[in-house]
């Protein structure tokens, strides 16, 4: 009789957990336990325009929901994008590259800007523009080992190479490694 009391008393006990309310661009309500942080305004600008973003970075479970927006909206495999971002950051949401890429999917400015990343740093425009520039490579190329070769050399240097995986040394590499994770997840 007593454990039943007992247990009881724990399991009746509160347990209180910061969760926080926000709707992003498209409207849609999400709970999350990252507190949110309203950028400042312009002057001269609505209140409305304030910019929520989340500082913390993105727990894995978020990570995940917010690659399979990305895969589903693009028509892109979620195992293709989780291994990219393997390879690109290990998943570290401010991996910055000695190169100037940036991000879980180390997207460079020029390649943000033809996407539509406005803030590289922003985890999930980062996903996004990843992931426009992984489905711009596979139609381009047809050939997900290509669209990787593109992904991480540029396409030009795919193109000049007559549609094959450039001859370097990294990228030959970058390849293989993401190839791996693609096939053996599962």
């Amino acid at each position: 009789m007593k454990r039943g009391l007992i247990l009881a008393l724990v399991i009746s006990l509160p347990v209180h957990a910061d969760v926080y309310r926000y709707k992003d661009s498209k409207g849609r309500v999400w709970l999350t336990n990252n507190q949110p942080v309203v950028t400042a305004v312009p002057t001269g600008q609505p209140a409305a325009a304030a910019k929520v973003s989340t500082t913390k970075p993105l727990n894995r479970w978020e990570i995940n929901h917010y690659v399979h927006q990305a895969a589903v909206k693009y028509q892109v495999s979620e195992r293709l994008i989780h291994a990219v971002i393997k390879q690109e950051s290990v998943y570290k949401h401010d991996a910055i590259s000695t190169k100037g890429a940036v991000g879980l999917m180390q997207l460079m400015p020029a390649t943000a800007l033809r996407f539509g990343v406005t803030d590289r740093n922003d985890q999930v425009q980062n996903i996004e523009g990843g992931v426009r520039f992984l489905r711009f490579l596979l139609d381009t190329f047809k050939d997900v080992r290509l669209a990787l070769a593109g992904y991480n050399a540029g396409e030009h240097a795919v193109m000049r190479h007559n549609n094959r995986i450039p001859p370097y040394p990294e990228t030959v590499g970058y390849v293989d490694a993401v190839m791996r994770f693609y096939e053996n997840q599962g």
